[in-house]
């Protein structure tokens, strides 16, 4: 890391204000969604569902590093992550609860949240965001055509479950694709867990259907949603023509890299924003986003299913399979691809060659 730079692990290190001095920000939303990403152990889990639950301090624990960090994308940031709220008084003392991980492929959902109980009176929600399964990433391209995806209804249920268990304030966040379901659990739950929630932070989550926002329960999202995304947002701006405002955050990333969100510039409690999107996220918004806005759910179905029967082919279960064994799993695809029909196959290909030239800004741009 540049010297000069804050980023979400030096504000975890250095801000040592409890909670009962400074309230909750944003960037205390990042740190909570960045834990998310943890896979607790077994015996973190059975601690957490105590009367007392789990400090976070407690685990910092070496023979729990690999579970807790190595499947994360970043597990040297998430090790030091972990030091540093390990070790703050503004984080050590939050106590864990609630953790829940699970897949289920049938049907195409993948779902993990946790809870921090900050004090008697406050709580942070985090919804954890996409991990590295092609079942978790094909459970986001569904948002595209479905108005409630698996882990959104339990997202919503996850956080009313949590209010019978607490008191209080709430507050949720998540990145990613957590982001997306912490904003939607707060817009769908019951009234009388809506009516304690303070915020609904989405770190770079894609956005949502016009069917969805229609809803009558999306009225005020105005007020509770705070969405930040960086200025080469590409995750973040699925749909971003029908959410609402957002902040551009500073990320010393470059292309998709700035979904990272351990790249995400922060100076003392704030983001470093910036003025402007970037190349990226203004083609992916007038390519991508413009083709889902004019096609029917049947069409964009139809899309999604393309794209994905040409990945599954690989044989492999998540995206680092596919790195890994790009020798195998590569001609496997091309003749997937070769196999689609016309109109699908020509879609996928200027469909992946828009989001090619959006993530990796090198490429030239059409037009």
């Amino acid at each position: 890391m540049a010297r000069g730079f804050a980023n979400v692990i030096d504000y975890a290190r250095d801000e040592l204000e409890t909670f009962d001095e400074r309230d909750v920000c944003c960037v205390d939303s990042l740190v909570f969604s960045c834990l998310s990403y943890l896979r607790l152990p077994q015996e973190a889990q059975t601690a957490s569902d105590g009367d007392e639950c789990l400090p976070i301090k407690d685990l910092y624990r070496s023979d729990w590093f690999e579970e807790l960090c190595d499947r994360t994308y970043d597990p040297q940031s998430s090790r030091e992550l972990l030091n540093a709220v390990a070790a703050n008084p503004r984080f050590r003392e939050a106590r864990i609860m609630d953790y829940v991980s699970r897949t289920n492929e049938v049907a195409e959902q993948q779902f993990s949240a946790l809870t921090f109980r900050l004090s008697p009176n406050s709580t942070f929600v985090a919804f954890r965001g996409t991990d590295n399964t092609l079942v978790g990433w094909k459970e986001d391209f569904n948002m595209s055509f479905k108005t409630a995806i698996p882990s959104q209804v339990a997202a919503a249920r996850y956080l009313e479950h949590v209010a019978t268990k607490t008191k209080g304030r709430i507050w949720c966040g998540g990145h990613s694709k957590g982001g997306n379901l912490a904003v939607y659990a707060g817009m769908m739950c019951d009234p009388s867990t809506r009516a304690r929630i303070v915020r609904c932070f989405s770190h770079d989550g894609p956005g949502f259907s016009q069917k969805t926002m229609t809803d009558p329960r999306w009225a005020g999202a105005d007020t509770l949603v705070d969405k930040t995304i960086p200025q080469s947002s590409v995750v973040g701006m699925v749909f971003e023509r029908q959410e609402q405002d957002f902040t551009v955050v500073h990320s010393r990333g470059t292309g998709l890299s700035q979904h990272d969100p351990y790249r995400w510039e922060i100076e003392g409690t704030h983001f470093v924003k910036d003025n402007r999107l970037g190349a990226g996220a203004n083609l992916f918004d007038s390519s991508i986003n413009a083709w889902l806005s004019n096609a029917t759910d049947e069409e964009r179905e139809r899309f999604v299913d393309a794209v994905f029967s040409v990945i599954e082919a690989s044989g492999e279960p998540t995206f680092g399979n596919i790195k890994a064994n790009w020798r195998t799993a590569v001609p496997l695809m091309t003749v997937a691809a070769s196999r689609l029909d016309a109109g699908d196959r020509d879609l996928v290909l200027q469909a992946m060659g828009d989001v090619a030239r959006a993530m990796l800004p090198s490429l030239p741009q059409k037009g």
